[in-house]
């Protein structure tokens, strides 16, 4: 099952901790360079990569020091009919078709913790990173926006943004045919550019 950042909402005074640290809001898939849509089914798929620390300062661990990367992924639903995110698989697929998954918070924390650095420190910014920037919902609303942001391992991997793609598979829909899986999106992260400024915000 896809990995999702969901808030796990364990005792954490969320609020105070996030007042600095806002990620842009995110635009309509279509207005990102690195996007797939499907015209037929009304869906669109768009990948951003925070491919230098500088890109994503909001976020409270440099991941990319570490060769682990966040990557925004957007998700636009323009049907009539609401989108299910339950079983998603997003990968980053290299351009030796290595197909890799999200990290985990446990596989951020190994590779992030140092002796001369609290453990608890680096554990809480990881969780409440994963809480207050990945995805808070499966579900996707008719007309509507939903993003979310997916840290990769990109550990040995050359120039992983001008070769590599984001592959996005088992976006569910139901409608008057019943529960069904969308064709799989594959979004080629050579052609990211930042969005379009001005296209209509969720």
């Amino acid at each position: 099952m896809f990995r999702f950042f969901l808030l796990s909402f364990f005792g954490i005074t969320f609020t105070a901790f996030a007042a600095d640290r806002i990620a842009p809001p995110a635009q309509e898939a279509r207005a990102y360079a690195a996007v797939d849509i499907h015209a037929d089914e009304k869906v669109a798929v768009a990948a951003e990569p925070c491919d230098t620390v500088q890109r994503c300062p909001f976020f409270r661990e440099h991941y990319q020091e570490k060769d682990f990367f966040p990557i925004r992924i957007v998700i636009t639903n323009d049907s009539d009919h609401t989108l299910t995110l339950d079983e998603v698989r997003v990968h980053f697929i290299s351009s030796n078709n290595d197909r890799i998954p999200a990290a985990t918070e446990m596989e951020l924390y190994r590779r992030l913790t140092v002796y001369w650095r609290s453990y608890r420190a680096v554990e809480s910014n990881i969780a409440l990173d994963f809480d207050q920037f990945g995805f808070r919902s499966t579900l996707v609303a008719p007309h509507s926006t939903v993003s979310g942001y997916l840290i990769y391992d990109l550990e040995g991997i050359k120039q992983p943004f001008s070769t590599g793609q984001i592959y996005v598979k088992e976006v569910m829909v139901f409608d008057k045919k019943g529960n069904r899986e969308l064709y799989a999106f594959e979004i080629p992260l050579a052609k990211y550019s930042p969005p379009v400024s001005g296209t209509k915000k969720p």
